[in-house]
This record gives C-alpha cells, sequence and structure tokens, in this order.
C-alpha cells in the first residue's frame, strides 16, 4: 500500500509540474480527462489549514463574505468555509483584486481550478448570465490563471466544498465606485438563494502592527456605515481592493443583507508571533443570520 501510495504521488507530481512548465497556463494536469483548467500552482500544503474548529456555524442563510488571499492567514480562510459547510453553496462567485492591473477591467475564465483535492468547476450558465449583463467584463485565461487571489482560495473551495461551482471575477484597481455598484446590482438580480458572493481582500500593507491597527479600524468603521465612499478613497495602506468591497457590499445591498459579522481581525505579526514586521493585515465577515450562543 505504501509502494502504491508513493508511485501515485510521484506520478502527480510529474503531472503537475509538466503542466506548470507549458506555455499555455490553462492546461489540464490530465489532458483528455478534462476541459482545459488552470493548474495548480498555489497550494501550499504548510499554508492551509485542516484541523477542526471548536464552534460549530452559527450563521444560516450566508449569502457574502470577505476572506483574505495571504496564506498566512489560512486558518481564517478555512473558519468562513467551515461557516459555509452545513450551508453547501451551488455556486460561489468569488471577486478579487487583479493585482497586476493586467488586461481589462473586469477579467474572468470560464477555465477550471485544479487543486490537489479535485477541479473545481466554472458555473459557466452564470457567468455567460453575469457577462451578457455586463460589458467591461472579458474573458482571459492567462491573466486569471497567474491570480492568486483566486487560485490560493480554490483548494479551499474544494477541500470543505467539493461539490461547489465558482464565477472567478477580478477587478483593475481603478474601477469606479458606480461600475461597481452597478455590478454589484446585477449580481445580485442574477443570482440565486443558494450562491454566495466572497470578496478575497486583504488590507493594510506594509506598516507596523500598530499603524495596520489604525487604519483598521478606520477601514472597519467605514464598512459599518456603509460609507463606500470612503472606502473607494483607500490605497494599498488600507486594502488592496476598494472594487471587490464596493461590488460586494452593493450587492448585498441589493439582497437587503445590511447586517455583517466580523469573524476575525489581526495581521500578519501577531500570526507569525513578531510584532517587529511589517505586516498584511485581515478581516473576515459574513453577512447572514447568525444565532447567538
Amino acid at each position: 500500500m505504501k509502494k502504491f501510495l508513493f508511485i501515485a504521488v510521484l506520478i502527480w507530481s510529474m503531472v503537475s509540474f509538466a503542466a506548470v512548465s507549458g506555455d499555455h497556463i490553462g492546461t489540464s494536469i490530465k489532458p483528455g480527462s478534462y476541459p482545459p483548467v488552470h493548474p495548480d500552482v498555489f497550494f501550499q500544503a504548510e499554508q492551509f489549514y485542516t484541523g477542526t474548529f471548536s464552534e460549530s456555524s452559527t450563521f444560516e442563510n450566508i449569502r457574502g463574505g470577505v476572506i483574505p488571499h495571504h496564506l498566512v492567514a489560512h486558518k481564517l480562510i478555512a473558519r468562513v468555509f467551515n461557516h459555509l459547510k452545513p450551508q453547501n453553496p451551488g455556486t460561489i462567485i468569488l471577486i478579487g483584486p487583479n493585482h497586476n492591473n493586467e488586461g481589462d477591467r473586469i477579467i474572468t475564465s470560464f477555465q477550471g481550478w485544479q487543486t490537489p483535492f479535485g477541479v473545481v468547476n466554472v458555473d459557466e450558465k452564470l457567468l455567460r448570465d453575469i457577462c451578457l449583463a455586463s460589458p467591461l467584463i472579458k474573458q482571459d485565461d492567462q491573466i486569471m490563471g497567474k491570480e492568486h487571489a483566486m487560485g490560493n482560495i480554490m483548494p479551499f473551495i474544494k477541500y470543505y466544498l467539493p461539490e461547489t461551482k465558482v464565477v472567478p471575477l477580478i477587478f483593475h484597481h481603478n474601477l469606479t465606485i458606480d461600475e461597481a455598484s452597478s455590478l454589484g446590482k446585477q449580481l445580485a438580480a442574477l443570482i440565486d438563494d443558494n450562491t454566495v458572493i466572497l470578496a478575497s481582500v486583504d488590507f493594510s500593507h506594509y506598516l507596523m502592527p500598530d499603524e495596520a491597527e489604525e487604519k483598521d479600524k478606520e477601514t472597519i468603521y467605514a464598512l459599518k456605515t456603509w460609507n463606500l465612499g470612503r472606502i473607494f478613497t483607500m490605497g494599498d495602506e488600507y486594502l488592496d481592493s476598494p472594487p471587490s468591497l464596493g461590488v460586494l457590499f452593493r450587492a448585498m445591498d441589493k439582497l437587503g443583507m445590511r447586517d455583517f459579522t466580523v469573524l476575525n481581525h489581526t495581521n500578519s505579526g501577531v500570526l507569525l508571533g513578531n510584532k517587529n514586521i511589517e505586516t498584511t493585515s485581515y478581516i473576515t465577515l459574513l453577512f447572514g443570520i447568525e444565532h447567538k450562543k
């Protein structure tokens, strides 16, 4: 049995390397077995939480949320998906920054994502409907395939929600508040009750922990007061994707989900046990009905 497992892992590694080494970013690791998929280049076993959580989920009817994509915060990401697990959504619309600001203003891809746990498939019907509703959205498999705000999250989706499909969308930094609001309203009009919108967003960057804490307080206050205008004035010292929050919050508003719960707020210095380094900060939150114990 051990010999079989060793051979299986060896074959997986060789085929994965071939997929990553190829010229076409969307190459499947099993040619002929699947339609082309984005290869597994993001998974980091040492930064993937597979443990248990002491609390059971206290939420129902979760419609949206915010998660980090910096994998130092892998346990925070996993906690959000642990809350989603009982709900088992059919589709997650995953939105986040286009970190390199490449290509068109809003980018998507119809290709699935290979992970160590299997392929995360795209909800093609919903994505087509969204593309028809918003002419700003363009397909670019190459740019999408190297965006870690998407790729870092896909293994969590497949591990915690193995049957869930995705719709990936990434935004230029300069997407306007009006463009984000329009897309948020369009998403709310197109999705059903079994679809969840998650914004993959990291917060304050390159600050010492005390400075990061102050910036995060401003950001959380702006979110709690629904001051999206303020959010759209914030730079990297606050967060990496105001448009993602703009789309999420406008969609939640359209769905009548005005209340959210902040699950966690911390930074990489705290998680790494070093308060003398520049940090990235993390805020996780959920829009849903919370039953407090």
